[in-house]
């Protein structure tokens, strides 16, 4: 699983009114069935994590991309990137 970092402040620009900070973890799932479980995988797996403790809940996640890890001229696994945003 890698997983890169990056945080943002979203901010009001009309009233100059500061919202919440919004951490977001990019990760890759895999799973050897479906994308649709890769994408589950990357989400439990990233759940582990301790900034999860530190910073709360998924509040979205968005898959990014789609790939498929070929061994032997057959389909070993289903790669799914997945962006997941907490606050």
């Amino acid at each position: 699983m890698r997983i890169n970092n990056l945080i943002t402040l979203q901010s009001n620009m009309t009233t100059g009114e500061k919202m919440p900070f919004v951490k977001i973890i990019d990760t890759v799932g895999s799973s050897p069935e479906s994308w649709e479980q890769a994408a589950k995988n990357a989400i439990e797996d990233a759940s582990k994590l301790p900034i999860f403790k530190q910073k709360g809940k998924i509040t979205k996640a968005t898959i990014k991309d789609f790939d498929i890890k070929i061994e032997d001229n057959k389909i070993s696994a289903y790669l799914c990137r997945v962006e997941m945003f907490l606050e």
